[in-house]
């Protein structure tokens, strides 16, 4: 594709920042850049994102972050809101608690982010085939030969990896097909509607390595996240693909008890996750948010809380504290990856991610009893008619027999 610049701007010239990757975070990064004043560019193959399964829901902490960064309105606008979470096991109800909740595709989601750019951010459409950095001045050359340069260029590349690994940054895989999430839509048979605008439905069985189903509104229908610990090439995960009603009575029968009849429309989409993070990212000129420095397991709902959590430190605190000083060394660049609340988010999202498939999956004794403590302080939260404030436990090769408790979203 031969790259153009978009009618904000006729020359791409020079800037103070260069955002390399036009996915949400990429986009909401430049705009919170260009809000501030700064010259910003902001780089992506694609003119309008195209069809992507990642994030479909919006909750939780997502919502009160969206907000603080004064996004909520623009993301959310003409959505569907939903203001509780049903929590179902077993065939039955096991609690309800609000919460502000919205569903939306992904590419969607980018789309609109994107439709909110401030004019001070000028988009390039085209692809990088080099980065050249140094302490001084970055240089981004797009694959027309096009250049462009800035201060700084902020890899917002999620999980592709070519740009970091020509600059040097390698990755170390924690865990290879980590999860694997599925995304369906599904329609209640007969004239009836869906009770709960939000269901998170938890695994019935050990052994079929499934952690919980979400199914919430979107738009005019009802979408379903499955989040499971399978594997992609495996017998069963093929089965499921081509048919997932079956898939879900063999896993999950108590589900049609609480949800009603219902019948999936539509494709299965399924996405493999590595479970990783960067080494050797401490370089002159460049940075790296989001899933470009590490992922995070879909089931956790941490890949948008770290997200959200790198856009907010980077933009509001360290770039600029970077930009009042000459020069963008990778000792300036490190403060970044050193910044407490990024670093105890990031902690959190690897925690969780081993926590969950482990609480999912591990069929020792230790965790035949952590889950069975799971479910008393469930059922005595249900009596008292409220949620208990759980935390949680830290994972080692031999868990200790005295952890907390599985968070909400178990």
């Amino acid at each position: 594709m031969t790259s153009l610049v978009s009618d904000r701007s006729n020359d791409p010239g020079s800037f103070d920042i260069v955002v390399v990757g036009g996915g949400v975070g990429g986009t909401l990064a430049a705009t919170l850049l260009g809000r501030a004043g700064y010259t910003v560019c902001l780089i992506d193959y694609h003119a309008v994102y195209p069809p992507d399964f990642r994030a479909e829901h919006l909750d939780g902490p997502q919502i009160g972050q969206l907000r603080r960064l004064g996004f909520l309105d623009d993301l959310t606008l003409g959505l569907y809101r939903g203001e509780t979470v049903t929590l179902a096991r077993a065939g039955r109800i096991v609690g309800t608690s609000g919460t502000i909740n919205y569903g939306l595709r992904y590419e969607d989601l980018v789309n609109r982010a994107r439709a909110a750019l401030p004019p001070e951010v000028r988009t390039v459409i085209g692809r990088v085939a080099q980065v050249d950095t140094s302490d001084t001045i970055q240089r981004v050359r797009l694959s027309d030969g096009g250049m462009i340069t800035g201060r700084l260029v902020v890899l917002a590349t999620g999980q592709g990896q070519a740009i970091g690994k020509a600059l040097g940054i390698g990755r170390r895989l924690i865990r290879q097909a980590h999860s694997l999430t599925f995304g369906f839509d599904i329609e209640p048979i007969g004239d009836t509607c869906f009770e709960h605008s939000f269901l998170v439905y938890q695994r019935e069985q050990i052994r079929d390595r499934i952690d919980y189903l979400a199914a919430f509104t979107m738009g005019a229908t009802t979408r379903v996240n499955l989040f499971t610990y399978r594997d992609y090439k495996e017998p069963w995960t093929r089965a499921f693909m081509a048919d997932p009603a079956a898939g879900l009575r063999g896993t999950l029968p108590g589900l049609a008890s609480v949800m009603g009849a219902y019948r999936p429309t539509g494709p299965v989409v399924g996405r493999p996750i590595d479970l990783y993070t960067s080494e050797r990212h401490r370089r002159d000129g460049v940075v790296m948010i989001g899933d470009a420095f590490q992922a995070a397991c879909p089931a956790t709902g941490m890949g948008m809380v770290r997200l959200l959590t790198d856009v907010e430190q980077l933009t509001a605190l360290h770039i600029p504290r970077w930009l009042r000083t000459p020069g963008m060394n990778a000792a300036k660049i490190g403060s970044f990856y050193d910044d407490p609340v990024k670093r105890s988010c990031d902690e959190k999202a690897l925690h969780d991610s081993e926590y969950r498939r482990a609480l999912s999956t591990e069929q020792r004794p230790i965790w035949r009893l952590h889950r069975g403590r799971i479910r008393t302080m469930q059922t005595m939260a249900r009596w008292w008619h409220r949620q208990p404030a759980l935390s949680y436990p830290r994972i080692s090769a031999d868990p200790p027999g005295d952890m907390a408790g599985d968070p909400a979203r178990a």
